[in-house]
């Protein structure tokens, strides 16, 4: 029994720590400017090319509420592997990542200094929705 109760204590505790440091690993928020203005610019280019007779604005704002308090990273893997629909991954992952800073600012979220980039912690930024 008293093993029972260590083990029970263990798992509870193992638990605990693994759900608050995923808590903790989301720092920040698209709130918090994210990407770069030219980030922005240069994602209105691969939009208009090839985002925008398929998808109108709307249709993100949409997509960021479903995406609510999710890693912006999944998002953009989810884009990736999917989009454009008559080619997925077609796109260089830096144009993938320029249109999702393009989609952002179009939901007014705001621009920052430091540059959006999915292999440097965009798994810690939280989608909020707009």
């Amino acid at each position: 029994m008293i093993l029972c109760i260590k083990s029970l204590r263990y798992i509870v505790v193992v638990t605990i720590l693994a759900f608050g440091f995923t808590g903790l690993a989301q720092e920040k928020t698209v709130n918090d400017g994210v990407f770069t203005e030219a980030q922005v610019s240069a994602g209105q280019v691969v939009y208009d090319a090839q985002c925008k007779t398929c998808h109108n604005m709307r249709f993100y704002r949409d997509t960021l509420r479903s995406w609510n308090n999710q890693p912006l990273l999944y998002l953009w893997e989810s884009i990736m592997g999917t989009m454009p629909a008559d080619n997925p991954g077609s796109l260089m992952f830096e144009e993938y990542t320029d249109v999702i800073a393009y989609i952002l600012s179009e939901n007014g979220f705001p621009t920052g200094e430091s540059e959006l980039d999915p292999d440097n912690g965009m798994d810690t930024i939280a989608i909020v929705a707009p």
